[in-house]
């Protein structure tokens, strides 16, 4: 795989995330490109599973990726991403359950029905992020797999609600139940700015932000760490604004000063440890 190809996979995902270049910058020179590979990996996979519309489309691409994952270790990948990461011994060495178990949670999220609660909407993410987080945590024997699923799985929580004008009109709802029953909202409500509207919005992020300030970071990746960093706060913002939708996307291409800090904190675990 070609510098210029690995670039134009960060260019498409840091123009969504902006963790991904800052974290980046922190990895060691050898590791970098399998790093990278593997984030974008995992956004081309939670692309199909929850921002493309068309279920056909969907369904087709994670087919696709099922056979090339399998194929990933025996060194028949086609795909620049994954013929990357199969130089990289440690994620060259993952067994294909373990990929099935990927594409079974990917395909979950395509079918996920209404979660009573915040946990079950948690529970029903952590089905794709738990496999590729315990398949991340070959980068380091000081990343663990269950900090890493609940940040990410938090981070989901978080865009999928700024995202819940779209979600709605695609018949999916990221919100859970119980906050919709409690706030007597339905889903016609929630499709229109209004004040019990925000009030909802408001409880959930700041339920957001608790649980976010709540996660291990001592056991993060750089990316994780970054990301979980960034959502907090955007979570906390949005707690507190009279319209807490607009505000939660409101300079999302903006990363917090102290994002930077718990990058190089992060680094430097995996660094120390190896």
């Amino acid at each position: 795989m070609s510098v210029d190809a690995l670039a134009s996979f960060e260019a498409k995902w840091s123009q969504a995330q902006p963790e991904l270049p800052l974290a980046l910058r922190f990895a060691e020179d050898s590791v970098r490109p399998f790093i990278s590979a593997f984030a974008c990996l995992s956004n081309e996979i939670a692309s199909a599973a929850f921002l493309i519309v068309e279920v056909e489309v969907a369904a087709s691409k994670l087919h696709w990726w099922a056979e090339e994952l399998t194929g990933l270790s025996n060194g028949s990948s086609r795909h620049p991403l994954t013929q990357i990461l199969s130089r990289f011994e440690p994620i060259r060495s993952v067994d294909t359950k373990e990929w099935a178990l990927v594409i079974s949670g990917a395909f979950d999220q395509r079918a996920a029905k209404p979660a009573a609660t915040l946990d079950n909407l948690r529970d029903s993410y952590l089905s794709l992020l738990q496999p590729l987080a315990g398949i991340e945590t070959r980068f380091s024997s000081q990343l663990d797999s269950l900090a890493m699923a609940e940040a990410a799985a938090l981070s989901r929580l978080f865009h999928e609600t700024i995202r819940l004008t779209d979600l709605l009109a695609s018949d999916r709802l990221p919100l859970p139940l119980a906050l919709l029953a409690k706030h007597q909202l339905s889903r016609e409500d929630l499709a229109q700015s209004g004040e019990s509207r925000n009030l909802a919005l408001a409880e959930h992020f700041s339920a957001l932000a608790a649980r976010f300030d709540a996660v291990d970071r001592s056991s993060l990746s750089p990316l994780a760490a970054i990301r979980l960093n960034a959502d907090m706060r955007r979570s906390r913002r949005a707690a507190a604004a009279a319209d807490p939708l607009a505000e939660s996307t409101r300079q999302r291409d903006r990363l917090p000063l102290s994002a930077v800090w718990t990058g190089w904190r992060a680094a430097r675990r995996m660094h120390t440890s190896g």
